[in-house]
Formats: C-alpha cells, structure tokens, sequence
C-alpha cells in the first residue's frame, strides 16, 4: 500500500532524500523493508518502548539514515511527537490504532506531521461483524493486552480519518487467517487533492 515511486519521486521534486517516519514502529521490520526499497530514505521510528527500539535498533544497525526513539504518540498539535509539521513524506502507522483513545486527534496530529504531497499509511486488526463473537474476543483482549481500546471495521477507519482531515486515496480490506481480519488505508491531507 506504501507508494515507493512517490517517495522515490521526493529526491527529484523537492531535491531532498524522503523522509519516512513509522509509528509504532516495534522491531522495525516495516523501516528495513522499505529502507530496501527506497535506500535514500531518511527513516524515523518511535515506539513507545524500550525492548521493541532495541530490537529495531539491531534489525537497521549500519543503517546510516536511521533515527529511532521512544516516545508514545496520543493527542495533540503533532500527534505529541517531538517533530515540526510537515517534517514527513510518509508516516505508517501498523497496528496501534487500536490502542490510542483519542484517534481523531492522534490521526489529525499525525497530518499535520505530514509534508506537501505526504501520504499516511494505516494498517490494523479488523473488528469482526456478527455472528463472530467479537464482544467476547475484546473482553479477553484487554485482558492479555492492557493498551488496547477498540477495533475498527474498514468504514469505522475511514470515518476517522476523514474527521481528521484526510482523505482516502485507496484502502483494501483482507484475511489474514481464519481469526484475523484486517484493513489497509492510503491517505493524504483533505486540501492535497485539491491543488
């Protein structure tokens, strides 16, 4: 879902390596994939804890454009990261969205993160429609994982991020296995399509 030929195109558009920030970004697996695919990149991760940069950490070592660190992303002018707006060209955000209590705010903090022409990338769990018992499956979620706070179908999202300001360039909606569902966005700034 990540547009590699845009970020591709930064270098020669604005004379600048892309920049690339992935919240959330665990072990950074997500930041290495596209650091192959795109190697001028300068790549951000933050994560909000300590074992999953360390891990990150050694998964990009001898990446030279690569900056990692730990902070927690929640409500605010830029989603209470430490970066100016318009700082990146893409933000992928995989699988936490579930967990931020206040995602409109968290999503239009994150857009404003989000340079000229920037593209935001979300990725998450797929709330299950009846008959799955999904009532059920969250209680015993929040039991195993004390962060989470709901998940979303693929509408419910897209309703998010057009309260944020967004808008959808293109989503996609998949199984991961008989259990998991998930959805995948691609979005830009409401006023980007417009230029």
């Amino acid at each position: 879902m990540v547009d590699v030929a845009a970020l591709r195109g930064v270098k020669t558009r604005l004379g600048r390596s892309p920049r690339v920030l992935d919240v959330a970004c665990g072990t950074g697996i997500l930041l290495k994939q596209l650091i192959e695919r795109a190697p001028d990149v300068e790549a951000h991760g933050v994560d909000a804890s300590a074992d999953m940069l360390a891990q990150a950490q050694a998964a990009l070592d001898g990446q030279p454009n690569v900056h990692l660190e730990q902070t927690v992303v929640k409500a605010g002018e830029t989603a209470g990261l430490p970066f100016p707006p318009g700082s990146f060209d893409l933000i992928t955000c995989t699988n936490v969205l579930q967990e931020i209590a206040q995602p409109v705010a968290v999503l239009a903090g994150l857009r404003r993160l989000l340079a000229p022409e920037g593209q935001l990338v979300l990725e998450d769990y797929a709330r299950r429609e009846p008959p799955f018992p999904w009532a059920a499956f969250a209680w015993l979620t929040r039991r195993v994982d004390p962060a989470y706070v709901r998940a979303y179908t693929l509408p419910e999202a897209q309703s998010l991020c057009v309260q944020a300001g967004l808008r959808i360039l293109c989503q996609k909606a998949f199984k991961v296995d008989w259990l998991w569902h998930g959805w995948v966005l691609r979005a830009v700034c409401r006023d980007e399509l417009s230029h």
